[in-house]
């Protein structure tokens, strides 16, 4: 026997591919797992099956029912303790800022002067000089009357895409005050390569 016949011979004896079955369209099977049917129809041997067990850590468990804020841990750590300590910020500017962080929601708070005096037991009149200091130190921002932005940058409820898309929206604004990245000179003593 030649060559070529002996080579016919044996490419007709070898195995031949089998032709895969087409794969219909999810919606005409009723939904089955098409990564199950891309399996059974293109793979070798069984298919197997992998259990995946998603486990969810429980909420915070806080004090009140309205969520909490993200505070940087920089600025409460290094500048607030420093500024209340050598009276850079006063008790009252502290007690605003902080009833801010607490009542924002996505950096953003409405809330009028009596409104946080009655919620700190101060006088209505005294709210405002805090709160222009407040905005002077670019820790706040106001937009109108009774309408403020607390600088996201130092304390923000909301996840970090929420964070990072309102810090696009104020840094659009090209504000004189560089707000909100750079505070008052007095609230920047530190580095941030102190904190380790």
């Amino acid at each position: 026997m030649d060559a070529a016949a002996e080579g016919l011979r044996a490419w007709r004896a070898s195995p031949r591919p089998q032709q895969p079955k087409p794969v219909r369209p999810v919606e005409q099977d009723g939904g089955t797992d098409l990564a199950r049917r891309i399996a059974e129809q293109f793979g070798k041997g069984p298919v197997h099956e992998v259990k995946a067990v998603v486990y969810r850590r429980p909420p915070h468990d806080m004090l009140g029912e309205a969520g909490y804020s993200l505070v940087s841990n920089y600025f409460l750590r290094r500048v607030l303790p420093y500024c209340l300590m050598h009276n850079i910020i006063s008790k009252l500017q502290a007690a605003v800022l902080s009833n801010m962080i607490g009542r924002q929601k996505k950096g953003k708070i409405e809330a009028t002067h009596a409104e946080i005096a009655a919620e700190l037991g101060v006088k209505r009149t005294s709210i405002g000089h805090a709160l222009d200091a407040l905005c002077e130190k670019n820790l706040i921002r106001k937009v109108k009357r009774s309408s403020y932005q607390l600088n996201p940058r130092v304390a923000y409820n909301g996840n970090g895409q929420e964070q990072h898309d309102f810090l696009a929206e104020l840094r659009a604004l090209a504000l004189d005050s560089k707000f909100p990245d750079e505070l008052a000179p007095e609230l920047t003593l530190f580095s941030r390569t102190e904190l380790g």
